[in-house]
């Protein structure tokens, strides 16, 4: 099984809390967010902590501002979905592609 590493496809879903435990954003119910790993898409702080999970993994990550490059401190509850090998195409862009595929269903991954 694939492990997010720089130019990985990740699919995750999560739920985004500030400081004072405000859900900002949750997308535990909807379809697999995806991106690029290592193209910057997401915030650098979230995808060091990323590193290293694979599909079926859950996760609690932790950003604090004492980093210096957020202004409040932040929890993100994701589940990863899908990992897979980015297309040289993806590389190139710096962010998924959909990939056309006869396979798809309601809630499909194929744009991962």
């Amino acid at each position: 099984m694939m492990c997010i590493a720089k130019d990985t496809v990740v699919a995750m879903r999560y739920i985004m809390r500030n400081s004072k435990g405000a859900v900002l954003e949750d997308t535990m119910n909807a379809a697999p967010v995806s991106y690029l790993h290592g193209s910057g898409d997401i915030q650098s702080l979230l995808q060091a902590q990323l590193e290293g999970l694979k599909a079926g993994d859950k996760k609690i990550v932790y950003l604090q501002k004492e980093s210096g490059l957020i202004d409040d401190d932040f929890s993100f509850e994701v589940i990863i979905d899908n990992v897979r090998a980015a297309l040289p195409e993806e590389i190139l862009l710096g962010y998924p592609v959909k990939i056309n595929t006869d396979k798809c269903e309601v809630n499909c991954d194929c744009y991962t």
